[in-house]
């Protein structure tokens, strides 16, 4: 009866399984990589076209890529892989709605009690100060990782076989 059973849970719970192939992105000789997948968004700089390409991995293949159901991609025509940076990222929007939000409450503030100057000195320096330090950090949010004769690599990793 055990085995009847199992046989059953078995075959109501088959589920489908398959290999798929990865594509990474690694400095030689460290541990640094970066390894993407199917429906990954990723943003590369296309050599042959001149432009930067960006959305979710729709396939990949042994040699190419293919990003939002496109045309295929060979490795060897992607010039750069851009990267957000997380810290960054969120240290960058933290400062910029700091700034912009300290400013804007303390003019209403200002505005709603009839205060002779509706900013103070103060508040402008100190909202002024967050909102160009969020401002500074928007091109430092994005890494720019460039494979081939630099020290990115960029592998398929194929397991269908």
């Amino acid at each position: 009866m055990k085995y009847i059973g199992f046989l059953l849970l078995f075959l109501f719970f088959v589920i489908e399984v398959r290999s798929q192939n990865i594509l990474v992105l690694e400095k030689p000789g460290t541990a640094r990589n970066f390894k993407y997948t199917e429906y990954d968004h990723i943003s590369i700089l296309q050599t042959s076209t001149d432009s930067i390409i960006s959305g979710r991995l729709s396939a990949i293949s042994d040699s190419s890529i293919s990003i939002n159901g496109g045309p295929d991609i060979l490795l060897n025509d992607i010039q750069m892989v851009y990267r957000t940076s997380w810290g960054f990222n969120l240290f960058q929007k933290t400062t910029l709605l700091a700034g912009s939000l300290y400013l804007g409450i303390s003019t209403i503030n200002g505005m709603v009690n009839n205060d002779s100057p509706v900013v103070p000195k103060e508040t402008l320096i100190i909202g002024g100060s967050l909102t160009a330090a969020g401002l500074i950090l928007i091109p430092l949010t994005t890494r720019r990782l460039k494979p081939g004769k630099g020290v990115w690599r960029l592998v398929i990793l194929d397991f269908t076989e």
